[in-house]
């Protein structure tokens, strides 16, 4: 039986890492270029990423003990396969020592993707221990792990633009798509989100003002009737049912109503309306399996609740949204037509 466990394999990776500090630390440097010390500056930089990740991730799956001892398969042999691939890397370096010459600067783009590739194993690692915590725990939250760290930050208060920025840049890249769109791809999850026909990410809101308060709808609760509505019981009953989630109920969070910002279009270099890219990046969950894009949670949908007739008393209901939206622009009709009073200043309309 093996005993091998994440804690490990990554303790493995480093001892790997180690060696070939070593070697190039203690290497004679007096015909050192300046690709050898790029090289060795490369190699530091890969193993303090990877110790931060080590003593941060943990924290995102309540604990230490649980990621160090994790033997989820899948994870346990994404890291086999890079433990094979850092011994080998190191390798290299030995034998270049040995032989003495320059150095081969494809090495340091071996080492660039090495540490890329440790990082998203390291993430999706935690992101599986996540997902099995929610199941046995029967958590309602499906939201990707990578997804969770930028929804908490735009949950809380005074948010800022650079810090939904800070924590999509810890969850993932943004890249360029089939040439001409933008997609943004998580390292928990390696679940896809793609801007179609954008010449750059959607990075910056629209300038608008966030909502007030005293612009929201009045919570709907057993003891509260909306303008119409008689105090009379049985009626309430029965229009306090609701099918439609942009009826909600809780305080809206100007991070996610603000969700537009202005793109250009690549093909014609028009101007449009977009999904602001933390909004969509905090609201998607892990791809199913066999598919390669993530769908998307409506923040607004997610967090409704709405009242019916129970036994003998109202019973406070969550409104269920089942697997998200299938794309970023099914995701952006959906607030358009269903969230657009959340914005001000616009209308289903105006944002068309």
């Amino acid at each position: 039986m093996s005993h091998e466990t994440v804690g490990s394999l990554l303790a493995v990776i480093a001892n790997s890492l180690n060696d070939g500090l070593r070697i190039m630390m203690f290497a004679d440097k007096r015909a050192w270029g300046s690709d050898e010390f790029e090289q060795l500056r490369l190699l530091e930089e890969t193993l303090d990423e990877a110790k931060k990740d080590f003593q941060e991730l943990p924290a995102l799956v309540n604990g230490r003990y649980y990621y160090e001892n994790d033997r989820i398969d899948e994870s346990l042999e994404d890291l086999r396969i890079l433990c094979t691939r850092f011994e080998l890397h190191t390798q290299t370096f030995k034998d270049w020592v040995r032989h003495g010459g320059s150095i081969d600067l494809s090495w340091a783009h071996e080492t660039t993707a090495l540490r890329r590739e440790l990082h998203r194993a390291q993430c999706r690692a935690a992101r599986r221990i996540h997902s099995a915590q929610q199941i046995e725990t029967s958590a309602e939250s499906v939201r990707c792990l990578g997804a969770l760290q930028v929804y908490r930050v735009q949950k809380g208060r005074d948010v800022r633009v650079e810090d939904e920025r800070a924590a999509c840049a810890q969850a993932g890249r943004f890249e360029r798509y089939a040439e001409r769109d933008v997609a943004f791809v998580c390292d928990f999850c390696d679940g896809f989100l793609v801007w179609e026909d954008l010449r750059a990410v959607p990075t910056t809101r629209i300038t608008q003002p966030p909502p007030r308060n005293e612009d929201l709808p009045a919570p709907v609760t057993s003891n509260t009737t909306r303008a119409g509505e008689t105090g009379d019981s049985n009626n309430n009953n029965n229009k306090n049912k609701s099918n439609n989630p942009s009826d909600g109920d809780n305080e809206t969070n100007p991070a996610t109503a603000n969700w537009q910002a202005r793109g250009i279009a690549l093909s014609n270099g028009e101007q449009k309306t977009i999904v602001f890219a933390p909004v969509a990046v905090a609201n998607h969950v892990p791809p199913e399996v066999g598919e390669w894009r993530s769908r998307i949670l409506c923040p607004h949908c997610d967090e409704y609740y709405y009242e019916e007739q129970g036994d003998g008393d109202m019973e406070r209901v969550r409104y269920t949204q089942g697997r998200g939206f299938e794309s970023v622009a099914a995701f952006q009709e959906h607030l358009e037509w269903s969230h657009a009073s959340m914005v001000p200043s616009a209308s289903s309309c105006g944002v068309m």
